[in-house]
């Protein structure tokens, strides 16, 4: 059995206890505070490294693939340079594109490709910075990523991949580490993808526009788009039999449209993403207007959102109401633009809030068929980036 330690308050084992003295014993440890630093986890942190160099973009905390960002949000990055030996110059490059690819049965017939962010550091270079250090190096990186696409003067669009039939629409953003070494010493470099995941709440109805045209929209935030239309029935005919076949023959449909800019021409595909109900209609006074009001699923919650860049690429919602022929009346049929969005307002009221990536926005590459689509006539030339 263990005995209890001395008591450290009874005179008969004062004797007992050790003299203070701040020279530490053979056996003992001292503890020193030390300046913290950089250090990573394996597997914690996303880490790529070659022979000659590393680069650490932080710890995995949101649990993606690849490191992930918000809108405006800083990309933060230690780079250790291990051996400067034969080393001409180094640098870092972070990059985004936006490519849009047609093809028939797996065979290219058009592919364009634009740049939407580009940007370089120099970390160190020979003829600047004169001898080589003799041992390693850690570089710290910040580059705040910006609001807006390079030369396009549209919000830089997020990270997707969507492909409709024939038409690909990809928009990838990247980070490398470039080694440049003398003589015959092999070049050397490590990369990967980054995600920009920028969450968004609607906007004012006079900034919804097209990239290709003026439209008027409205802003809806929520995984149920709702909509609310109105519809006129001649002469006043209120009739309640008429109000019971409406509801019966009222098809509500969300459309997903990508259109892109081919060869001076616009090429349009649509895709049904989902269907609606009917809530009430409403047959008001005796004006002859009457309100339809209901819902209609919007994808995946926070996985779909309107982007564009001009007289290049657009992905825009549409509301799509058809009334079918009844006691007479034509059939109606009315399309109205909706801006799908990842969050409410009072969601992103915080800046830190506003800044965290929209993780929603990480899909599975879409290949359902298409829905409708509109393609160039005669023959289209294929263009390599």
């Amino acid at each position: 059995m263990l005995e209890p330690p001395p008591s450290y308050t009874s005179p008969s084992t004062v004797s007992l206890l050790p003299v203070y003295t701040e020279i530490h014993g053979a056996n003992e440890q001292t503890l020193a505070i030390q300046p913290l630093v950089p250090s990573s986890v394996s597997g914690l942190d996303y880490e790529y490294s070659t022979k000659h160099m590393s680069m650490n973009l932080g710890r995995r905390i949101h649990g993606t693939s690849a490191p992930s960002y918000g809108r405006n949000s800083v990309i933060q990055a230690l780079i250790t340079i291990k051996s400067f030996k034969h080393v001409k110059d180094i640098s870092v490059t972070i990059w985004g594109k936006a490519i849009v690819t047609v093809s028939d049965r797996g065979f290219p017939l058009f592919h364009d490709v634009r740049i939407v962010l580009f940007h370089t550091i120099p970390l160190w270079s020979s003829s600047r910075d004169g001898a080589r250090p003799t041992g390693p190096r850690t570089y710290p990186i910040s580059y705040p990523l910006p609001t807006y696409a390079r030369s396009r003067g549209t919000a830089l669009p997020p990270t997707m991949s969507t492909a409709f039939q024939s038409l690909d629409v990809d928009v990838r953003y990247h980070i490398k580490i470039d080694m440049v070494r003398q003589g015959l010493h092999r070049h050397e470099c490590t990369s990967t993808v980054l995600f920009y995941l920028p969450r968004s709440v609607p906007t004012s109805l006079s900034s919804v526009t097209s990239a290709f045209e003026e439209v008027e929209a409205k802003s809806e935030a929520e995984e149920d788009v709702q909509w609310k239309m109105t519809e006129i029935i001649p002469n006043g005919n209120r009739n309640n039999v008429i109000l019971q076949s409406i509801r019966s023959k009222v098809q509500v449909q969300l459309l997903k449209t990508v259109s892109v800019m081919i060869n001076k021409q616009r090429v349009r595909m649509d895709r049904v993403m989902g269907t609606g109900m009917v809530w009430s209609i409403d047959t008001g006074d005796d004006s002859g207007v009457w309100e339809v009001t209901g819902s209609v699923k919007g994808g995946r919650e926070g996985g779909e959102v309107s982007w564009s860049l001009t007289h290049f690429v657009e992905i825009r919602y549409t509301v799509r109401l058809v009334i079918a022929s009844i006691e007479g009346f034509p059939e109606y049929k009315h399309d109205e633009v909706v801006q799908l969005v990842t969050h409410e307002a009072q969601d992103l009221e915080l800046e830190e809030v506003r800044e965290r990536p929209a993780l929603g926005l990480i899909n599975v590459r879409e290949s359902a068929p298409s829905y409708n689509s509109t393609l160039p006539s005669g023959p289209t030339n294929v263009r390599l980036p």
